[in-house]
């Protein structure tokens, strides 16, 4: 029995993604170049790999047990290629990266740049991907390197195969309008105005709610948004309070006043995830990416770059000059 290393990944790719249009999709292939695909493993394993359920597939027996051994075989030629790639002098390759909107442009591009200075062979490719997206692809070896965040109280956990690799922590901050003048940093303080959250189910909105209800109150929600960029538009029009990340703050529009949340103390964790190697160490492009972010040269962990700097806004109903700091705009996760 000889099986196609190729067709072992198209195997894969279904059964990580639970059908044939999305491992289409991220092979960038057509549907049918898929299902031709599985028909020839099916032959080679002799054993029917996928049948019908309702208007999709499912994998069979035999199609989960080889599916299993496939993500195996998947990884031991990733191990072999990092174990290759460790013989060469010099850092070259490439390296795929996905990352959630702010911490890929406060983040993750001046690290790429940074690598790239280092090592002019290294291709750094910047994605802009949202957590569960971007999870998956990363366990298909779409990407090879993803960001995520983890709110207070709203843990991220990982399965089995892959790695965690702290990057730094992201302070939430106080986000009224300016005319409120409400700038103590204490939640308590808002338990009776509007509020803005993001969408339900997200982790944003649970990090919102513990937060206040750690204040005493339950939020009075008036407006949802999952861009962080409409969050800000909205409190800068007056209609409610926010809580958003620091690193969500590099465009802050004017009539908005940012105050840190001193109390609840909140934040959000961000960190580096890549696939396990059964203890075979990462790709020397991988690792050069990773110390960027991480290490000394790049962002200390706990710490964040300066990225907000004071500049005066004005409230567009008083025309009175506040000082604010002035901030990247991303979705509410």
């Amino acid at each position: 029995m000889n099986l196609d290393v190729r067709r072992l990944r198209v195997l894969h790719e279904v059964a990580l993604r639970g059908s044939v249009t999305a491992a289409a999709a991220a092979l960038h292939v057509t549907p049918s170049a898929v299902s031709q695909q599985l028909v020839q493993l099916s032959r080679e394993a002799g054993h029917e790999l996928v049948e019908r359920a309702g208007r999709g597939i499912v994998l069979t027996p035999a199609g989960q047990v080889l599916a299993s051994h496939a993500r195996d075989v998947l990884g031991a030629v990733e191990q072999a290629v990092a174990g290759l790639a460790a013989l060469r002098h010099g850092v070259s390759g490439t390296v795929r990266v996905g990352a959630f909107a702010s911490a890929a442009g406060a983040l993750l591009a001046p690290a790429a740049a940074r690598v790239r200075a280092k090592h002019p062979e290294l291709d750094v490719r910047v994605i802009e991907a949202e957590d569960q997206q971007s999870r998956l692809d990363l366990r298909s070896g779409t990407l090879d390197v993803v960001v995520l965040q983890e709110y207070d109280h709203v843990p991220a956990p990982l399965v089995d195969d892959l790695n965690r690799h702290p990057v730094t922590t992201d302070p939430m901050h106080l986000i009224t309008p300016v005319g409120w003048r409400r700038r103590t940093g204490r939640l308590s303080e808002l338990r009776d105005v509007p509020w803005i959250a993001s969408a339900e189910h997200t982790p944003c909105l649970r990090s919102t709610l513990h937060a206040c209800r750690l204040a005493g109150f339950e939020p009075d929600i008036r407006h949802r948004a999952v861009d962080f960029a409409l969050t800000l538009d909205l409190v800068a029009a007056g209609l409610g309070a926010a809580l958003v990340p620091e690193l969500a703050l590099r465009h802050v529009p004017p009539g908005v006043h940012v105050e840190p949340l001193v109390e609840p103390v909140t934040e959000r964790r961000i960190f580096a995830v890549t696939r396990a190697l059964g203890g075979t160490p990462q790709r020397p492009a991988v690792d050069a990416l990773l110390a960027e972010l991480s290490g000394p040269a790049g962002v200390p962990r706990g710490q964040l770059p300066p990225i907000i700097a004071s500049r005066t806004c004005f409230d567009p109903r008083s025309a009175t000059p506040v000082t604010v700091p002035g901030g990247s705009t991303e979705t509410a996760g």
